[in-house]
């Protein structure tokens, strides 16, 4: 016999969470939805020097959902590591009956929730997308952990239906702000930029010139109540990310403060706090492998510090 399936608030947040950034995986929402569970096992796991396996609930609970046509799952692409072929986890995505369950257990019209159509999509794509999902996860679970919520959050299916354009003296067309994210921290309003690698340096150096427009640009506050912003940047290694601070340095005439980077691998509940990096005046550096490029020097950072009682590091 079937087992019973009785939806629960917390079924309808995860339904939810996939409306906000379309894609998810498992752990993903394991993150989200058993957060102090999951931090429990990931510490037990630390200490006893293993990888932590035990998302057993939140795959329960999706594939609940799954089998009565409330969420998508879809396959990506085989990762190719050193050696041999790996799978990597499915992700999901809302379905239309997910969309209108949602819509009408929490009075949301049903226009405003994103979900999944099938459309045929390419796999960089999808992969930016879950990128977004990935950081979205990792910074409103460390954020839950320590007594906060993620304010302001909007995603770039969002942004990109309604958005400031910017001119440029050197440049000949105008230059849209679309971030792939945006929220507010601490009253400090947050743009995400996820690079997955493929983004020529030309392209960068022209969303640099449009941040630098838009600073000053009075719609800035018109649209987002504030007169300054931090653009985050995730790439997929160090040397990615020198090439993107020394593009921007280039830009600014030197280091500029609006910028934080951050490589994709710590994109995680327990890294996504602290282990950022700024562009900082550079020093003398020594000549060899592994050494900065001249023009741009990188210092580690924090996204926040946390206040006394916000919870253990």
């Amino acid at each position: 016999m079937a087992k019973r399936f009785v939806l629960t608030e917390r079924d309808l947040d995860i339904l939810q969470s996939l409306a906000q950034v379309r894609y998810l995986t498992v752990e993903h929402v394991q993150w989200l939805h058993w957060h102090e569970r999951w931090r429990a096992a990931e510490r037990a796991a630390r200490e006893a020097g293993v990888v932590n396996r035990r998302p057993k609930k939140a795959y329960e609970r999706v594939a609940a959902m799954r089998q009565r046509g409330l969420l998508l799952s879809i396959q990506r692409t085989a990762d190719r590591a050193a050696t041999v072929y790996r799978r990597l986890p499915n992700c999901l995505s809302l379905a239309a009956a997910g969309a209108e369950l949602l819509a009408s257990q929490r009075d949301l019209p049903l226009e405003s929730l994103w979900y999944d159509e099938r459309a045929t999509r390419a796999a960089t794509t999808l992969e930016h997308s879950l990128g977004i999902g990935a950081f979205y996860a990792a910074l409103r679970a460390e954020l839950a952990y320590r007594g906060h919520v993620l304010e302001g959050w909007i995603a770039d299916h969002v942004l990109c239906t309604d958005y400031d354009s910017v001119s440029v003296a050197s440049v000949g067309h105008p230059l849209p702000i679309i971030p792939d994210g945006t929220f507010t921290l601490e009253g400090t309003r947050y743009f995400l930029e996820i690079d997955r690698g493929t983004s020529r340096a030309e392209q960068w150096r022209k969303k640099a010139l449009a941040y630098d427009a838009y600073s000053r640009d009075p719609r800035l506050q018109t649209r987002y109540g504030v007169r300054r912003f931090v653009v985050l940047v995730v790439a997929p290694s160090e040397t990615r990310t020198l090439a993107i601070a020394r593009t921007i340095a280039a830009v600014h005439g030197g280091a500029s403060d609006t910028y934080r980077f951050l490589v994709e691998e710590r994109v995680h509940p327990l890294r996504i706090r602290r282990r950022w990096q700024r562009m900082d005046s550079p020093a003398a550096q020594p000549a060899g492998r592994g050494a900065t490029p001249p023009g741009v020097a990188l210092r580690e950072d924090v996204l926040w510090s946390p206040s006394p009682g916000e919870g253990a590091v």
